[in-house]
């Protein structure tokens, strides 16, 4: 990773942001299964992350404003660039799309349970494309994590070592901090390399 132009800067505050969602919204879909029986531990710890995340973010505003001055800004204008933005905008549209289908066809069938461990392999699989346009290794290990504790706890449930609804709780926090894990990976790679 070489921050260079504020096109980095931007794709990197993007890719923060990305793990601030993922992360909140896992550990939403978390605490909702265990029907805020934590006392909204779950969410508090992950917000608590997610406000450290998002203070680096910010600081990467004003590293974007000493670029800007030195006259480092790369236009989105040659076709590589233009090529990413259309692989990251059609990885996004298809797992969009393969969420939905899944959903449709899981709760059509009363399958209600499996639901949180497709979209957790939906959205480990989307890890996998997104490492190589972004050309972040750590989504590499991001997507294999939630893949398998996915498979991991399905098979706890499907086996009936663990009730579903526990199963999927712990896939919902396993993503959540996977996603914060990442994040935090990302804006230390950055301090790094802005260090340098």
């Amino acid at each position: 990773m070489k921050i260079a132009t504020v096109n980095d800067v931007e794709s990197l505050r993007g890719e923060i942001f990305h793990m601030i969602l993922f992360a909140m919204a896992w550990s939403l879909i978390g605490e909702y299964l265990l029907n805020f029986r934590d006392y909204s531990a779950g969410v508090i710890l992950t917000l608590a992350g997610a406000v450290v995340l998002a203070l680096y973010s910010i600081r990467l505003y004003d590293l974007e404003s000493e670029l800007e001055d030195k006259g480092r800004i790369v236009m989105l204008s040659n076709r590589a660039d233009l090529h990413w933005g259309r692989s990251y905008a059609l990885i996004l549209f298809f797992e969009g799309i393969a969420i939905l289908i899944s959903w449709s066809i899981l709760l059509k069938y009363g399958h209600d349970e499996w639901v949180v461990p497709s979209f957790a392999l939906i959205a480990g699989l989307h890890f996998f494309p997104l490492a190589r346009v972004m050309r972040l290794n750590s989504y590499y290990l991001l997507g294999a994590w939630i893949c398998v504790v996915a498979a991991v706890c399905y098979w706890l449930f499907m086996s009936g070592r663990l009730e579903d609804r526990l199963a999927n709780a712990i896939i919902a926090y396993a993503c959540a901090a996977g996603a914060l894990v990442d994040g935090a990976v990302i804006a230390f790679r950055a301090h790094r390399e802005l260090k340098r």
